[in-house]
């Protein structure tokens, strides 16, 4: 069982890619940030808007609403220029590869630690910080229902 499909580079695609990869990191930023409120806002209560108290409380706003925008941009700018091009992704039993013009990568399946099924792609976790998606709409039905089975065998519930 074995099959391949072209991945066109879609800038959107990679930025939910990171968006997902991101998602712990931005939730414990955002806790932080609500405790920065709280104490932001006990601060102004017991002794009046102070610049200490200010700057805590904006802080907080930063941690709650802004780093996952500046989070996710660093982490755009970060990438490599070879992963904006299109790509071939080969799956079998023994794992799946990504064949581009600038690089090639195969993994052994024994590597994804877990698989997330979303409604339109699911994403294959490596590790904390890496992660491949393999988009639905990209395949046919055959495909889809050879990719499920492969999964059912080589990887971990």
């Amino acid at each position: 069982m074995e099959f391949s499909i072209d991945v066109p580079y879609d800038e959107q695609r990679m930025r939910r890619s990171l968006r997902f990869v991101l998602r712990r990191p931005v939730k414990k930023l955002r806790v932080a940030g609500v405790a920065m409120l709280a104490l932001g806002v006990l601060l102004v209560f017991l002794s009046g808007p102070t610049v200490t108290s200010v700057a805590v409380l904006v802080l907080g706003l930063v941690y709650v609403l802004a780093m996952e925008p500046i989070l996710l941009w660093q982490s755009t700018r970060a990438q490599n220029p070879a992963v904006r091009q299109d790509y071939r992704l080969t799956v079998d039993e023994a794992g799946f590869g990504m064949k581009a013009e600038g690089y090639e990568q195969r993994m052994a399946w024994s590597t994804v630690q877990r698989v997330e099924e979303e409604p339109d792609a699911w994403i294959l976790v490596l590790s904390k910080i890496q992660a491949a998606v393999v988009y639905k709409d990209l395949m046919t039905e055959e495909q889809r229902r050879t990719f499920v089975a492969i999964l059912a065998q080589r990887v971990p519930a």
